[in-house]
């Protein structure tokens, strides 16, 4: 059996929700129109000062006109040389080593063919095929 306080606290909860949504209701309510009926008569100053004012015109900025341009010469760029690059400096081995079998697997397998793999670490195709087939083998920590 509900107590005294709970039914209380429940009708408080009914009340609020109840206001809320009066207020809510009233915020959006379309807004009556006055009309000339119901405009106070004890303003006639300010309806006949209003009606005497001059129409406020629109704010237009205008641009004023651009200045006459010269015509600049148009000169040819002059033809762009290739900087040449240094010489790579590759050395001559005839292996990879083994710390980099791990990122030659790598390279091989997602994207690079395996003569560029070969042509980067100036090394044959067969070399870089070798490492390819050989076994993983895990790092000992």
């Amino acid at each position: 059996m509900p107590s005294e306080w709970q039914t209380a606290s429940a009708r408080n909860h009914h009340e609020g929700i109840n206001r809320a949504r009066e207020v809510a209701e009233d915020l959006f309510k379309p807004k009556q129109q006055t009309t000339r009926a119901e405009v106070p008569i004890s303003a006639p100053d300010a309806a006949s000062s209003a009606g005497q004012q001059p129409r406020r015109q629109p704010r237009i900025l205008t641009i004023p006109p651009l200045a006459p341009t010269t015509v600049a010469k148009v000169v040819a760029p002059a033809e762009l040389k290739p900087i040449p690059r240094p010489a790579s400096i590759r050395r001559e081995t005839r292996e990879i080593p083994a710390f980099q079998f791990g990122r030659v697997r790598a390279l091989a397998n997602y994207g690079m063919r395996r003569a560029q793999v070969a042509e980067l670490y100036g090394v044959t195709v067969d070399e870089v095929e070798r490492v390819i087939r050989q076994p993983h083998h895990s790092r000992k920590s």
